[in-house]
């Protein structure tokens, strides 16, 4: 497996000391206790309310992403970033971090399998595009991401694309060399104040309108992005995102039912893969007599429980809902659920195509 360098950090170590690695690296910094891998640390925790970096630990700011092992195929690793927004997902061995695996990097190991078909980057391109005149404040481009639930705005001077911004530049803003430590700026009104220009990237990377997604994931493998902007004779027309070239993958790929989870915290990111096996697993038996299309699970983590709203969708869609005090009594009451509604259907299945007594 052809990874990355990674950016290790034991989690007892300052915290301003793996943020000024994601800052300067552009991806994540590995956290570990004991020894053994632990978390990630991403541009996300320098948009907390830490006043002090230098004092607060990489442990308490680290994520639980899945990890990705030695031996895994492309379609496993695709699985494991799309449980969450992952910039990078470290490489472990028996707990052991070996390096990392960037999207970029995944684009191209998808791209030397020949797995991206030659599809058009207009039929998966996210449009339309959301944009900033280079002149406007950066309170303004906050305001707008924010608003419109995205993570980049294209910037422009007339009709003309100049250049990207986004959350991650936002975050390099964040901190300021101060003796040998790093500190959190609190003057935000100081940076929203500022023209978009001034932070913007001018080299960007973008694709024409009639390319297709091979060559836009080419592209990403090449500059280390993980998105492109689609352009149609010099104008903005869409985004495409190394996210949506493995969601448009792992469809092809994927067997009936589809598994769709969400609501997972940080915490409890890392249990992803054994949830959806085990619904796959409590379905499996069943797939020759219905045609299970997919499982909706959304879980939400209460003061006290967890629970587990479930949708399986047939003929027509069946609602469940199990609650636990951890989550792994909800995921096994649930699957249990599932087989006992599935056995009953077939059962009532059977009894219907049963003949008639002879009079």
């Amino acid at each position: 497996m052809d990874y990355e360098r990674a950016a290790v950090f034991d989690g007892e170590e300052p915290l301003s000391k793996a943020l000024n690695e994601v800052v300067t690296g552009g991806t994540i910094a590995v956290v570990t206790k004991g020894g053994k891998y632990y978390g990630i640390i991403d541009d996300r925790q320098m948009r907390g309310g830490i006043s002090d970096s230098s004092k607060a630990k990489c442990i308490n700011m680290a994520v639980r992403a899945p990890c990705i092992s030695p031996e895994m195929g492309t379609a496993e690793m695709m699985d494991r970033f799309l449980a969450g927004h992952f910039k990078a997902l470290p490489v472990a061995e028996g707990g052991m971090v070996l390096g990392i695996i960037s999207r970029s990097r995944l684009m191209e190991m998808l791209i030397r399998e020949r797995a991206i078909p030659r599809v058009s980057v207009e039929a998966l391109m996210n449009s339309p595009v959301y944009t900033v005149d280079s002149n406007e404040m950066v309170g303004v481009a906050k305001r707008i991401m924010r608003d419109r639930g995205v993570h980049r705005l294209a910037i422009t001077e007339g009709k003309r694309l100049v250049g990207t911004i986004s959350t991650m530049d936002f975050s390099r803003t964040l901190l300021e060399p101060k003796g040998r430590d790093f500190m959190f700026i609190r003057e935000v009104s100081t940076l929203d104040q500022r023209p978009v220009r001034q932070l913007m990237r001018d080299k960007f990377v973008s694709v024409h309108v009639g390319e297709t997604l091979q060559d836009a994931a080419e592209k990403m493998a090449a500059h280390s992005v993980s998105a492109v902007a689609v352009v149609d004779g010099g104008r903005p027309a869409g985004v495409v995102t190394a996210r949506d070239v493995m969601k448009f993958l792992v469809g092809l790929r994927s067997t009936k039912p589809d598994i769709f989870i969400s609501g997972l915290s940080g915490d409890d990111m890392e249990y992803y893969d054994a949830i959806k096996d085990e619904l796959k697993k409590a379905v499996s038996k069943f797939m020759d007599t219905f045609e299970i299309d997919s499982i909706n699970v959304r879980i939400k983590k209460g003061k006290s429980a967890y629970v587990m709203n479930t949708h399986v969708i047939m003929d027509q869609s069946i609602p469940l809902k199990a609650e636990a005090y951890d989550l792994q009594g909800a995921v096994r009451d649930t699957a249990t659920e599932i087989k006992s509604l599935l056995s009953k259907r077939k059962m009532q299945a059977r009894r219907g195509r049963r003949p008639f007594p002879a009079e």
